[in-house]
């Protein structure tokens, strides 16, 4: 007995179709972007140094994951145009998928050469946040797994870490203030060239990952682990309160890590209308005892203001601790909010726009990849989506092959072919391996 007409053909076409599927290759295949490439390579031949050129062979050898050769045209494409957003951040992005994290690092740091305009600035300077807390992530494991050979050479002594000053009273509307203070502490001492800041996410990180405690910043027995961890030989913390009559009271010590020994805490107090005096009288007493000299100028800029709009700061403040939680949605909500309430405040302007490229490209590498697609699709992706449409439409008619075996092939007849008794022993049409899934977008 012949197998029925409809199985007949469908046996006919069959390996024919398993053949155009079997030969895909991978979801980004070079072949899809042969076109594009050979167009590139020919403007290359006519102007080895094209950096336009040279980026979109970098781009299509990145997204076809051929990754040292990616690298090699990003990074002449960098040298012939090196303010090019597009061609930093690609680079960046190779090299994050290459696991080079410095590599990464050191592409993305370049974000402020980029024009603030370029969409590419954002995207960047958010990965460059992103990668930085990986890489100071891993240094302090490494660090915890070789604590017993840091010595006192990891502490220079004009380092300077401040840990968030802890709130000791129960109005939740004055939690977050701390995070303020101690981060307009950090921004006044960046203003004096002998001092080096350790940067607050380097900070925040040595709190997460080793489980130290901002009221654990200047106690004498912890205090010299921290100084070796962060490679600071001073560390400032405290304690704040607001009383009932709207009182601040600020606690604060500096830590001399080499001596190992805190000095009495500083005990300032003021209407809560006058923080910002309170906090610059500590700066300037921490820089005293530190026998450093200011200039004029530096003095100038301890001195200046941030903003005179309390409710301005709180919200700033709330932001931090948004912006710490990972939360950059939030943190963005509350930051604008402040630089709307005081347009010059300039921190939280510029703490704004870091929570915005955090929330567009501050999660995973392959969502930041996402947002660049939607940015700027890759060079020769028309020639790729016509690829890929090739493919879904192969995959559709198999799938309807399926279906159509399962309604012609009638198992248990007694004159079976050899290729429909293979159907039905071992090498079923549902077993075989699926197409390969779109790329993510």
């Amino acid at each position: 007995m012949n197998a029925p007409r409809g199985l007949s053909f469908l046996l006919l076409v069959l390996p024919l179709v398993l053949s155009a599927c079997g030969t895909t290759g991978t979801v980004e295949n070079p072949q899809e972007y042969a076109q594009t490439i050979r167009k590139l390579q020919e403007r290359l031949v006519t102007n080895p140094a094209d950096p336009e050129a040279l980026r979109d062979l970098g781009v299509i050898y990145f997204e076809t994951h051929q990754y040292p050769q990616a690298r090699d045209y990003l990074k002449k494409a960098s040298m012939a145009n090196e303010h090019d957003g597009k061609t930093l951040f690609y680079l960046g992005m190779t090299r994050e998928y290459d696991n080079d994290m410095k590599g990464a690092l050191a592409a993305y740091i370049n974000y402020t050469d980029v024009a603030s305009s370029s969409p590419y600035h954002k995207l960047m300077e958010a990965r460059y946040y992103v990668v930085t807390k990986e890489l100071i992530a891993d240094q302090f494991r490494e660090l915890a797994a070789n604590e017993d050979s840091l010595g006192r050479q990891n502490t220079p002594s004009n380092a300077v870490a401040v840990f968030p000053l802890v709130y000791q009273g129960s109005e939740a509307k004055f939690s977050t203030l701390g995070l303020g203070l101690s981060e307009m502490m950090t921004i006044d001492l960046g203003h004096v060239k002998k001092l080096r800041l350790v940067e607050r996410l380097r900070v925040d990180e040595l709190m997460n990952e080793l489980k130290f405690s901002a009221s654990s910043a200047v106690d004498p027995s912890t205090a010299p682990r921290l100084g070796k961890f962060l490679a600071a030989g001073r560390i400032i913390g405290g304690r704040y309160n607001v009383s009932a009559d709207n009182t601040l009271r600020l606690d604060v010590a500096s830590l001399d890590v080499g001596k190992g020994k805190a000095p009495s805490a500083q005990t300032q107090s003021d209407a809560l209308e006058n923080l910002f005096r309170l906090q610059k009288e500590i700066v300037f007493t921490v820089v005293k005892d530190m026998g450093i000299t200011l200039t004029r100028e530096e003095t100038e800029e301890i001195q200046r203001i941030p903003t005179k709009n309390l409710q301005a700061f709180f919200a700033y403040s709330v932001g931090l601790e948004k912006e710490g939680e990972g939360d950059f949605e939030s943190a963005g909500v509350y930051f604008r909010q402040a630089s709307t309430l005081d347009p010059s405040f300039a921190p939280a302007k510029a703490k704004a726009d870091l929570s915005d490229a955090m929330n567009l490209s501050g999660g995973t590498k392959e969502s930041a990849l996402s947002v660049s697609h939607k940015v700027s699709p890759p060079p020769g992706s028309d020639d790729a989506q016509r690829g890929r449409g090739t493919r879904a439409l192969m995959a559709r008619r198999f799938n309807n092959l399926n279906k159509m075996i399962k309604l012609v092939f009638l198992p248990g007849m007694d004159n079976q072919s050899p290729s429909a008794v293979a159907f039905d022993h071992g090498i079923s049409i549902d077993l075989l391996p699926s197409p390969p899934p779109p790329p993510v977008r």
